[in-house]
Order: structure tokens, then sequence, then C-alpha cells
């Protein structure tokens, strides 16, 4: 069942304990007061692929909330192999992609050191990708892999016979010891899932909670509107496959967004997708963003430059159940309080 609703302006106002201004490795903490947009909370439903399957009246209604916010420097992603986009963590190791989807960085978490470059095989020479969005799913090609697969979104899109095409590069990565006792690692290419129809920038995001394959996408000619859809995950015994719109188990509007930005970096958790958007012109807003997938709504948007933050975002991922933004060729600790898993 498709489902569209209108979403109001998000408002919020930013009051600092501390200056704007930060400085790496110190604590910046802010009190934050928002307004959320979220649908009526006084339906039970629970249900993430029929949000509407219940007695609601949808209505969409402003909630005011005050939440607190920190965020500190945990390292560096020293050396970097390129220009830093979508990220994916594992336990503690971080594979970190790059534009043009040549490497992956791999980092340990535990010891805030690099482990090694990974150069990226692909389907074909020079892949067109960006590597906006990076994900583990939940499947492993042998039930001893340490890693499941890791899903790369390529964010372009081209055209095959007329249709606007993007796509996600699935791979393998092995993790072995080397004789000196060091670990190394290995990735392999294993599948393409072609996202035919879509439009442009479009990206996937692995749900391995009800495992499903979330697509972000921004139909053509809309100027910045932001749809996402649902689809059963593509198996990887199927081989390369094709995902449509006409498969989607749902599929949902946000709207023309109300800021100029790209949005990039998106991970699935407890029923929302969380990411970052940003770019590298002034008029492009520096955001932190939650979606709630039940409530089918752009729930939160905080201004990360008015937080002293003002380069772009690149990813965001949980280690040790610690958000960490990507951001500046470094990692850095976030906190809401009291949104919380």
């Amino acid at each position: 069942m498709k489902l569209t609703f209108k979403i109001y302006a998000i408002l919020f106002l930013l009051v600092p304990f501390v200056s704007c201004s930060h400085a790496d490795d110190v604590l910046e903490e802010y009190v934050i007061e928002i307004e959320r947009t979220i649908k009526d909370t006084t339906t039970n439903n629970d249900s993430i692929n029929n949000p509407s399957d219940n007695n609601s009246t949808n209505t969409v209604v402003v909630v005011k909330d005050t939440i607190k916010l920190s965020y500190e420097k945990y390292m560096n992603l020293t050396p970097s192999f390129g220009t830093v986009q979508g990220a994916a963590c594992y336990e503690k190791y971080l594979f970190q992609g790059y534009s043009n989807n040549a490497a992956l960085g791999v980092y340990d978490l535990e010891n805030k050191t690099v482990l090694c470059k990974l150069d990226i095989p692909g389907p074909e020479p020079n892949s067109n990708t960006h590597a906006n969005t990076v994900n583990f799913g939940n499947e492993r090609l042998s039930p001893d892999d340490y890693f499941p697969l890791l899903y790369i979104s390529s964010g372009y899109t081209k055209k095959i016979n007329g249709t606007p095409c993007s796509f996600i590069y699935v791979y393998r990565i092995s993790k072995y010891n080397n004789y000196d006792g060091t670990e190394g690692f290995h990735i392999e290419f294993v599948q393409t899932i072609t996202l035919k129809g879509f439009g442009s920038w479009t990206e996937g995001i692995p749900d391995n909670d009800h495992n499903l394959l979330w697509i972000k996408y921004e139909p053509m000619g809309t100027n910045g509107e932001y749809r996402y859809a649902s689809f059963s995950m593509p198996k990887l015994e199927n081989g390369d496959v094709t995902v449509t719109k006409d498969n989607a188990l749902t599929d949902f509007s946000l709207g023309i967004q109300p800021f100029t930005s790209s949005n990039q970096g998106h991970i699935y958790y407890d029923n929302k997708i969380l990411l970052v958007s940003g770019g590298s012109l002034e008029t492009h807003k520096k955001a932190y963003i939650i979606i709630n997938l039940l409530t089918q709504t752009r729930e939160l948007v905080i201004d990360l430059a008015e937080i002293g933050l003002n380069y772009e975002p690149e990813n965001l991922f949980f280690y040790n159940n610690q958000m960490m933004i990507g951001y500046s060729h470094a990692i850095y600790k976030f906190n809401l309080y009291p949104i919380s898993k």
C-alpha cells in the first residue's frame, strides 16, 4: 500500500551550554529545544510494512521537546585513502568508503589505528559510484565468514535503455591471520543490485531486523522530493537482480526537503532511518536527520553548523552502542538524550 503524508516544517532553537566554536577532543554540550513532526501516537500501530493498517486518522502532529546533545572527537582517520564518503562498522572494524569507490580504508576502532587499504574490485572497470551509503547486511556467502555481506550504494544514476538506474554493489570481506600475527583482509565482488526507474541519488539501506532493503530516491523532476520504499532483501543465491518500484512493500514521501542539502550515510536503527546531510557549499545545510518508518515522517532535524560542525558530515554508524558520525576525516561520538533505543 502506497501512502503519502504532508510533512510540516521542522523548527528548532539551539541554546548552547558552551560556545558554538569547538575545540578538538573537547566535549561539547548543548540543550536543544525542538519541534518534532510525528503522526498521531494514540494508535497502537507497530507494523513497518503497513504503518496505516489500523484505525488511525494518520494525523500529523507537532510535539515540542527539549533534548540534550553532546559530541567529541574520537579519532582521526589517518592515513586517508581518498575523499571520505559512506562507512560501515562491524564489531571493532570500520570500513571507510571513498569517492569513485576505489578503496576501503579498514580501521581498528578499539585501538584507533589503521589496519589496511582494500582496493575494491568492481563489476566492470571504473564502476560509476560515489559510495554514498555503506552498510553490512545479514547474509554471509559462507557460514564461516567473519563478516556479513557489505552493501555499497553508488548514489550516481546512469541511463540504461533510456531508464535511469543506480546500483548497489555487494562484497564479501574475509579476515585472516598473517604469519606475523597481524590481521589480513580480502574483498571480492559478489552481486549487483540494479535499482531501475527510481530517479536520482538512489541508495539502499539494509534493515536487518525485518530482512528488508529500504531504498531512498528522488523522483526525476520533483526538485528535491525524498521518498523511501521497502523491498524484500534480495538474496545472494539469485545472482544479479533488478529492483523496481512495482515490487515495493511500502513507498512513502517526505515531500520536498525544506532545505538545500544532500542526504547520505543512511543506516537503519530501531524502526528508523538515521542519516546525515550536507554539502561543500555554504548554502547546504549540515544536518543530522531521523526518519521514523512507522510514522513515515522526518521526525527530527538538527542543524550541525549551529553547534560548531561547519563541514560536510559523510556517514554515521554505531560502535559499542555509541553513535558515531564521520566528519572532516575524523570520527566523532554523538549523543542525543532522551532519543535512544
